[in-house]
């Protein structure tokens, strides 16, 4: 089968039409875009859409999905209107972009077990106060700590409405919504698809994020390879404090040697979009790794 290739023009570092240019020496398929930084709603009519469309077309690729991308969780109630109202005109734009998938950052799934609401964070605990340090401080006793903001299942209910009035929105305009996951949680993931019922939507497959969080990604794609609809081709280790790092793709955990072969068996049809959001080398370390990865396997236009 034929796999497709795309890279991400944020990760050239130059204005739009230079970064297509940049992007098209790699020689890749498609062309992933940036909503909120890139490709602006104020400042693309439609017809300035169809030009783009054009010029990523006359140097042979396609659009190959459009993120919105947001530094809050998807059911963060801050900005949270502004937020919807962003994806909303999004998803509005991708069909004129000759694509459909609308990439949209989801954030940490909320526990639907948990029914107690959050205690006030900014409140001290006894647990924060340096008694060595400073003998007079003190904290309230964890009793007077007042609850403060809506419990995680409530969140999850919060989410599972946002998710399934985006399918929808969506679903009238041709668009199909991939939801990027801060971990995969196995659980969570699948009690929040069985509630998305307004219309289909599809995951986005990380393996930077499986290994850093702590998952093993060839095994992970083989229990959920139906639910991914796209791919972020991304490269990543854990550190010794149980966090992660992204590094460029073969310098980290992923065996991507496993990996590439069972894509082809899974007969994956999405994007395979290569891409590297950190790093002082970044358009350098997209076009070694689209050489590494054509190195693998045999990939058709």
């Amino acid at each position: 089968m034929a796999l497709r290739l795309a890279v991400a023009t944020e990760d050239f570092g130059q204005p739009l039409r230079q970064a297509i240019i940049y992007a098209a020496q790699n020689a890749v398929q498609g062309l992933r875009l940036n909503a909120r930084t890139e490709v602006r709603a104020e400042e693309f009519s439609d017809t300035a859409l169809r030009q783009l469309k054009h010029y990523v077309e006359e140097h042979q690729m396609r659009v190959a999905g459009l993120m919105y991308s947001s530094r809050h969780s998807l059911h963060d109630e801050k900005s949270l209107d502004q937020r919807l109202d962003g994806i909303r005109t999004a998803i509005t734009m991708v069909r004129k972009l000759g694509t459909s998938e609308l990439i949209v950052r989801v954030g940490r799934i909320p526990d639907p077990n948990v029914q107690e609401p959050e205690l006030d964070s900014k409140r001290p605990r006894n647990d924060d106060v340096d008694s060595l340090r400073n003998p007079f401080s003190f904290a309230p006793a964890t009793s007077l700590i007042q609850p403060s903001g809506p419990s995680d299942a409530r969140k999850f209910e919060m989410l599972c409405d946002i998710i399934n009035d985006l399918a929808t929105y969506a679903g009238h305009h041709g668009a199909s919504l991939q939801l990027q996951m801060a971990s995969y949680d196995l659980g969570r993931i699948s009690r929040l698809l069985s509630r998305i019922t307004a219309g289909p939507v599809g995951l986005v497959f990380d393996p930077a994020v499986c290994v850093m969080t702590g998952s093993k990604p060839v095994g992970l794609f083989r229990d959920m390879y139906q639910s991914f609809g796209y791919i972020r081709a991304r490269d990543g280790q854990k550190d010794v404090d149980g966090g992660g790092l992204e590094v460029p793709l073969g310098d980290g955990s992923v065996d991507w040697m496993e990996l590439m072969p069972t894509l082809v068996e899974a007969n994956f049809q999405g994007w395979i979009c290569i891409e590297r959001t950190g790093g002082d080398q970044r358009a350098d370390d997209v076009g070694a790794a689209v050489a590494s990865i054509r190195k693998l396997l045999p990939l058709h236009g």
